[in-house]
């Protein structure tokens, strides 16, 4: 089959994007891409939506986007710095008190064991506690690193979001159609590549809505209905079921955050408690996968098996990332294909 000039510029910037992906993915800087893409859609969207219902200032509705979206960037890192700041202040105050909440929570933990377990802990606090600082002063070069790491990823991702504004404050910048020069293909057929992966981005995005909702609603139904039923009540429930929605929005991690957290909160409770609610939370995770192959599916008419091949196969080369981005790069791929009209 011969192609034409602009499957062949489709199929170049297709390979040029897939080449790009592969490359961030490896040297761990998909994560800035991601951000960016997302402070890109918020933008775009934000910026449509402003111009309708802002007739008289719809010239400058792109500025007002992207100074509502730096201002709500903002106000969330600022506050997540501060709660914590706040939280190990509080923490340094009250010594006492928090020792003895901490002495209690251990003393739970140990007691919903079973006996054969507990024969090799610690009896006393103050073990545990010199335990630890043997630990942190063994480990003390690696946990710098994992620091490190974490302030640098987080940087990463600010620079995406500022990538991500700017791209998009400039693409909704409005040019009369006598001042607007007729673009070259290959700088057409790129435009068209990257809408096409930013229309991708929000098919997976809404995707990843839906799934932090399953996911609270399943874990609500677990907290509220099914253990109760059986005597069992689980503290900090209705924050747990908050926490479970806001870290769903977070693709992959943000579920292991929130079942690490549930399931320190049952251990407190009981030992048997918390293995029987991680084998509920692993077997919703796996739901939520074919969830998200459904629904990103349908948009890009891909099969489920397609979509779960996908993120296995790049969970293996690439890690967690590789998984997280699995949709959306496989997604981006037979769209494009399929626009091209070559599959």
């Amino acid at each position: 089959m011969l192609l034409s000039n602009n499957q062949k510029l489709g199929l170049f910037c297709l390979t040029l994007f897939s080449v790009f992906f592969i490359i961030l993915m490896q040297v761990h800087l998909m994560p800035a891409v991601i951000a960016g893409l997302l402070t890109y859609t918020l933008t775009q969207k934000l910026d449509a939506f402003l111009s309708r219902k802002m007739v008289r200032f719809s010239h400058q509705s792109k500025l007002i986007s992207v100074l509502v979206l730096t201002t709500l960037i903002m106000s969330i890192l600022i506050s997540g710095f501060w709660y914590l700041f706040a939280w190990f202040v509080d923490m340094a105050k009250h010594p006492t008190e928090t020792l003895m909440n901490l002495k209690l929570v251990v003393n739970n933990v140990i007691n919903s064991l079973p006996s054969n377990i507990t024969h090799y802990l610690p009896d006393d606090l103050d073990v545990v506690k010199s335990t630890i600082m043997v630990y942190l002063k063994d480990h003390i070069f690696y946990l710098q690193s994992i620091i490190k790491k974490v302030f640098h990823d987080l940087v990463i991702l600010i620079v995406g979001m500022i990538i991500g504004l700017i791209l998009g404050y400039k693409e909704n910048q409005r040019i009369s159609d006598d001042n607007q020069i007729k673009p070259r293909a290959l700088t057409k057929a790129l435009k068209t590549s990257l809408n096409r992966l930013v229309v991708v981005f929000q098919y997976v995005a809404i995707s990843q809505v839906v799934i932090a909702l399953f996911n609270t609603i399943m874990t609500a139904i677990l907290l509220f209905i099914i253990l109760p039923a059986f005597g069992v009540h689980l503290p900090f429930s209705k924050s747990l079921v908050l926490a479970t929605f806001i870290f769903g929005l977070i693709p992959i991690i943000g579920n292991l955050i929130v079942n690490g957290l549930i399931f320190f909160v049952a251990f407190t409770v009981s030992f048997t408690v918390a293995m029987v609610i991680i084998v509920y939370l692993i077997l919703i995770h796996k739901m939520e996968y074919v969830l998200n192959a459904k629904i990103v599916g349908t948009k890009i008419h891909a099969g489920i098996c397609e979509l779960l091949i996908a993120m296995l196969f790049l969970e293996t080369v690439f890690g967690i990332i590789g998984l997280i981005f699995a949709p959306v790069f496989y997604a981006f791929i037979k769209l494009s294909l399929k626009e091209l009209r070559i599959i």
